[in-house]
């Protein structure tokens, strides 16, 4: 089979929600993760790759360029990630630790502690001196040894985790590539509020106008400081960053792919347009006019997590009733919640004050026994 000479995506069944709500275009080629295996193929700096899961990005990585590969290698491991912005964030402190540790600490001024090589929030807590750490110890290894059994070593470590200085601020989410030339064009800005459950970490992301104005001229500037170290060209990434006191820092950073599960796509079903034609293309949408009559619109990705204490087995999700909490749905995609660890995604269309109720759901309230 010859190589792909399209826009490569690499699909994956393991992580569903992308390729199920984007409507794939002729320009584009898919490549399932499967015949990947079955090839030897190399992707040279001149092909435009990109993957739908994080589950995929092994092979992806052992067929990259040298300039790419060494890319992707840095910005999973996280430690690897704040040792290179050392130079723009001299302050940020970090350090790492084992698994087997973590119960031996003794106190710790506000920091955050996740694996060093991470997918979908988990193991990822906010600790501080009234932490039990003896307790956390064993909450993170029984999430990791849960969650291991869907992603590969090489997407989730097991026993090496960071803890780094907790960044204050409002989170949020961009999704853009390095083009051909290795500038940064963005395809996606989102909120991201933290949930009252951190079990349900990434539940929800937000697109306004608002948090366009707030964060592209700052990404954008970073982008730019954050190439001239990687230097890399045709690279996705999706970056989830923090503006505290007017600055904007990075909290971490995947390569290869834009938002996934779907998240991505907020962009199609808020603006009718595909993310990775725009890479494929090597352009920008039209950030000037994007929001002309709808200034005051607020689009909204949600994820419809498993409930953290229900046991899937035995019990069922009830789509119905978690849609009578949405203001408008304009589209729903279900999974099968015993392959999966969440029920289903929905791209809505929402108000600010439902949004402050929404993050409050616990997931276990919209199960049913079989």
């Amino acid at each position: 089979m010859p190589k792909p000479e399209k826009v490569i995506l690499v699909t994956s069944s393991v992580e569903a929600g992308t390729l199920e709500t984007l409507p794939v275009a002729p320009e584009m080629e898919l490549l399932p993760h499967e015949v990947l295996h079955e090839n030897e193929w190399y992707f040279d700096i001149a092909d435009k790759i990109c993957i739908t899961s994080e589950y995929s990005l092994s092979p992806v990585m052992d067929r990259l360029d040298p300039a790419r590969k060494k890319a992707v290698e840095t910005l999973k491991d996280k430690a690897r990630f704040r040792e290179i912005l050392k130079g723009i964030y001299p302050e940020y402190g970090f350090s790492t630790v084992k698994l087997a540790e973590i119960r031996n600490i003794r106190g710790s001024r506000k920091s955050v502690i996740k694996p060093v090589r991470g997918i979908f929030g988990t193991a990822v807590r906010v600790v501080d001196e009234s932490t039990n750490f003896d307790k956390l110890s064993q909450e993170l290894g029984d999430e990791i040894r849960k969650n291991a059994k869907v992603y590969p070593g090489s997407v989730l470590s097991a026993e090496d985790f960071i803890i780094e200085d907790f960044i204050e601020g409002e989170e949020y989410a961009v999704d853009m590539f390095y083009d051909s030339n290795g500038e940064p064009k963005i395809v996606n800005i989102m909120h991201h509020p933290m949930p009252a459950n951190n079990a349900y970490i990434h539940m929800m992301y937000n697109s306004s106008k608002a948090a366009f104005d707030e964060v592209y001229e700052k990404a954008l500037l970073f982008f730019v400081h954050l190439n001239r170290i990687l230097q890399v060209k045709n690279f996705p990434m999706h970056s989830e960053l923090k503006i505290h006191n007017g600055e904007i820092i990075p909290v971490e950073i995947n390569s290869m792919r834009f938002g996934g599960m779907g998240l991505c796509n907020l962009i199609y079903f808020s603006h009718g347009i595909n993310p990775f034609l725009c890479y494929l293309e090597n352009r920008e949408p039209d950030w000037s006019k994007l929001w002309n009559g709808k200034e005051d619109a607020v689009f909204s990705f949600f994820i419809a997590y498993n409930g953290k204490n229900t046991d899937t087995r035995n019990y069922r999700p009830r789509p119905d009733k978690l849609k009578a909490c949405f203001t408008k749905v304009l589209h729903e995609h279900l999974f099968d919640h015993r392959k999966q660890l969440a029920f289903g995604i929905y791209f809505l269309e929402e108000k600010e004050e439902n949004i402050r109720e929404l993050v409050k759901l616990e997931f276990d309230d919209f199960f049913e026994k079989n």
